[in-house]
C-alpha cells in the first residue's frame, strides 16, 4: 500500500514539472502585457489624433442632515364679520337700503303709527290677563276643625301652595284668630261639632264663601266674576280626631252611653259624615276645567290608636273612629263603583282617603296625675276597686313637681307637624307637589301617592299600631298585658303594698299612738282620713304605716306606679 502512494506522489510531481516547463516555454518569447499598453498609448498620443480634455468634476460633500420644515396650515375660513364686510364692500347699494328700511320701521314703531299702537296696547292687555289667570286661584280646600292643633300648620301650608282654606271652627273667637294668622285666602265659618243646628248655617255661609272673591283684603266687588268663580278640590276632615282637650277616659262599665258617648260621636262621627254628605254633589259636579287639575278628594283623619286597635279604658273614641272607617270605606267602594257604571264619568274624578294619624310635636296627649283623680271621681266603689290600679299604670305619670324622676321605658318621640302636611298637600294635589331636581319634577310625587293608594299612616307610633292590628288578637291580648303581668307580679314579692308614699318630711318622732283604720263613707272624706292616718302613724315605721292604713283589706286604694 505504501508503494502505491509513493509512486501516485512521484508521478504527480513530474505532472507538475511537466506544466511549468511548458508553459515557460510559451510565454517567453511574448512582451510583457504592461509593456505592450504602455508602448500602445504611446504611438496613439503621438501619431494619432488629439483627444479633448475633460472637464474636472467635483462632487460635493452632503454636510449635515436636515428635516426639512413642515408645509404651512391652510388657510382659516372667513368670520361671519369678514365675509359681512366684504358683501357689504362689494353691494354698497344694497347695504344702504337695508340700513334705511330697519331705521324706518323703527321710527315708525316707537313714534305713533296709531294701528301698531292700539295693537300693541292689545298684546299688553292679553298678557296681563293670561299673568293674571296663572295666578289665579281657584282650588277650594273645606278644612272641618279649623281649631285643632294639627289645622293652623295644614292650613297654611295649603295657602302656600295656592288653594284657598275655607276652615270650620266652634266658636266665633277663633274665626278672627284664624284668620288674622294667614294671608287673605282663608276664610273661617263658625261650625259647633255638638250643636246639630250648626251645621245648616255652616252650608248656607259656605255657598255664600264661594262666591266671594279672594283675598279677602281685595278692593272692589268682593264677589267674584262667574267665569272665575272658585270650586272646591279637597274636604280634609279633623274633626273625626279625638278631642285634643282632656280625654274621656273610663271603663266601658262606666261609660254613660246617652250623657257621653252619643254627644262624642255626634262630633267626630256624624257631623263629618253630614258635612260630607252635603258637599259630594258639588264635587260630583264641578267646573271642566278642574278636571286638569287632578282628582277631587275626601281625607278623613282618625286617630291610628284607636282605628287600629283600641286600647282599654278608650271604648269612646275607639268606637266613633271605627264606625267613621267603616262609613269612609263603603263610601269609597260606593265611589268606584258608580265611576265604572256611571255614564256622565262625574264620580271618575273623585277619591276618598282615609289617614292614621300618630302622635306630633303640637299633640299633647299626657295626663297629670291630677287627672286620674278627677277621672275617678264619679266612678262607684265598685269601679275603682277592680278597675283602678290598670287604670292609674295606663295613664298615671309622675309629676315635675313631686320630685319623682322615674321614668319606665323609652318614650315615644313625636313626629314633626311638617310631615303631616306634606302628606295632606300630597294628597289634595295628586302628588304634584314631590321631589324636584332644580325645579323640574320628576314625577316621584305622583308615583309614591299612587302606591300610598287610598288608606296610610302618618305620626310616631302609627306605624307601630298598624303592624300591631295584622296580629291574631291573642297575640296582641298577650302583648298588652305585659306590662300589667310584670305590675302584679311585682306587687307579689314587695313585702308592702306600694300604694301608698309616706310623707316628704316627717315631724320629729313621738309616742305612738293607737289607730284604727275607719272605713271611708266617700270619696271626698277618703283623702283626709287618709292624712289623718299618716299623722297618727307618724312615729311607726313605713311598714307599720301601710298595715295600719289597709285594715280593711287592699279594696279601698289602687296601685300606683
Amino acid at each position: 500500500m505504501s508503494d502505491t502512494v509513493e509512486k501516485m506522489e512521484e508521478y504527480l510531481a513530474s505532472v507538475e514539472e511537466y506544466v511549468f516547463s511548458s508553459l515557460s516555454a510559451m510565454t517567453y518569447s511574448l512582451p510583457d502585457v504592461h509593456e505592450v499598453v504602455n508602448r500602445l498609448w504611446i504611438d496613439i498620443s503621438r501619431y494619432g489624433p488629439g483627444m479633448p480634455a475633460f472637464p474636472e468634476v467635483t462632487i460635493p460633500s452632503l454636510g449635515d442632515f436636515q428635516v426639512p420644515p413642515p408645509p404651512p396650515p391652510p388657510p382659516l375660513p372667513p368670520s361671519l364679520l369678514v365675509r359681512s364686510t366684504d358683501w357689504m364692500a362689494r353691494h354698497p347699494w344694497k347695504t344702504t337700503g337695508i340700513v334705511v328700511g330697519v331705521v324706518g320701521a323703527g321710527l315708525l314703531v316707537g313714534y305713533g303709527y296709531p294701528p301698531l299702537r292700539r295693537g300693541r296696547n292689545v298684546i299688553r292687555a292679553s298678557r296681563a290677563r293670561a299673568a293674571e289667570k296663572a295666578t289665579e286661584r281657584r282650588q277650594v280646600v273645606v278644612v272641618l276643625g279649623g281649631d285643632h292643633p294639627l289645622a293652623l300648620p295644614l292650613i297654611q301650608g295649603l295657602e302656600d301652595k295656592g288653594y284657598i282654606v275655607i276652615a270650620s271652627v266652634s266658636t266665633p273667637e277663633a274665626v278672627e284668630a284664624l284668620e288674622r294668622n294667614c294671608k287673605g285666602y282663608v276664610k273661617a265659618l263658625v261650625l259647633d261639632p255638638y250643636e246639630s243646628g250648626t251645621i245648616a248655617v255652616f252650608l248656607r255661609s259656605l255657598a255664600s264663601t264661594l262666591s266671594r272673591k279672594f283675598p279677602l283684603t281685595s278692593t272692589g266687588d268682593p264677589y267674584a266674576s262667574p267665569s272665575a268663580l272658585p270650586y272646591i278640590q279637597s274636604i280634609i276632615s279633623l274633626l273625626s280626631l279625638a278631642s285634643p282637650g282632656p280625654p274621656s277616659l273610663a271603663p266601658l262599665e262606666h261609660v254613660s252611653l246617652r250623657n257621653t258617648y252619643l254627644p262624642y260621636l255626634a262630633a267626630t262621627h256624624i257631623t263629618p259624615l253630614q258635612i260630607i254628605q252635603s258637599l259630594l254633589p258639588l264635587l260630583r259636579t264641578g267646573p271642566a276645567r278642574s278636571r286638569d287639575k287632578g282628582k277631587k278628594s275626601i281625607v278623613v283623619c282618625l286617630p291610628a290608636t284607636d282605628v287600629r286597635v283600641g286600647l282599654p279604658f278608650a271604648s269612646i273614641q275607639a268606637m266613633s273612629a271605627a264606625s267613621t272607617l267603616r262609613g269612609i270605606e263603603v263610601l269609597r267602594r260606593e265611589v268606584n263603583i258608580a265611576a265604572l257604571s256611571d255614564k256622565t264619568e262625574s264620580m271618575r274624578n273623585v277619591r276618598v282617603v282615609t289617614a292614621d294619624i300618630g302622635t306630633f310635636n303640637t299633640v299633647s296627649g299626657s295626663v297629670q296625675a291630677e287627672g286620674i283623680y278627677k277621672a275617678m271621681e264619679g266612678w262607684t266603689a265598685s269601679e275603682k276597686v277592680t278597675y283602678g290600679p290598670a287604670f292609674a299604670s295606663i295613664l298615671q305619670q309622675a309629676s315635675p313637681s313631686s320630685g319623682d324622676v322615674r321614668r319606665y321605658g323609652v318614650p315615644r318621640q313625636p313626629t314633626e307637624v311638617s310631615v303631616f302636611v306634606d302628606n295632606m298637600v300630597s294628597v289634595v294635589s295628586g302628588g304634584t307637589y314631590g321631589l324636584t331636581i332644580f325645579g323640574v319634577g320628576l314625577g316621584l310625587g305622583k308615583l309614591w301617592n299612587w302606591i300610598r293608594g287610598d288608606r296610610f299612616s302618618v305620626g310616631a307610633g302609627a306605624y307601630t299600631y298598624k303592624t300591631a292590628s295584622y296580629l291574631p288578637p291573642i297575640l296582641l291580648d298577650t302583648l298588652l298585658n305585659i306590662p300589667h303581668f310584670l305590675i302584679q307580679l311585682r306587687n307579689r314579692l314587695l313585702i308592702t303594698q306600694p300604694y301608698r308614699q309616706p310623707p316628704v318630711d316627717l315631724p320629729p318622732p313621738q309616742l305612738p299612738l293607737p289607730t284604727h283604720a275607719p272605713t271611708p263613707t266617700s270619696e271626698a272624706d277618703q283623702p283626709a282620713e287618709e292624712s289623718d292616718q299618716d299623722n297618727a302613724s307618724e312615729t311607726s315605721s313605713e311598714g307599720d304605716i301601710e298595715s295600719n292604713s289597709s285594715g280593711d283589706g287592699v279594696e279601698n286604694s289602687w296601685v300606683k306606679t
